[in-house]
């Protein structure tokens, strides 16, 4: 019983390693397709990789600043 148990498991885990392994190649190549333009060493940020990164910056300070405003107001409200 232990023998059939050891390799069921042996069979999930080395599907799951085999679809992982195919699975983070194609997500690496497709982010480089995406914010990447060029090759090798001359490769640069393309329009929607700056896009992104500037919206991603503009809502990281508005909910930074929105944090901090609501924690100013709150310095002197009483904890209930």
């Amino acid at each position: 019983m232990t023998t059939i148990l050891q390799q069921i498991i042996t069979i999930l885990v080395g599907g799951f390693t085999g679809i992982a392994e195919g699975i983070g190649p194609a997500f690496t190549s497709l982010a480089e397709g995406i914010f990447l333009t060029g090759t090798g060493e001359s490769q640069t940020l393309s329009t929607f990789g700056v896009i992104v990164i500037t919206f991603a910056a503009i809502s990281l300070a508005m909910g930074l600043c929105r944090w901090v405003l609501n924690f100013i107001t709150s310095l002197g409200a009483r904890n209930r």
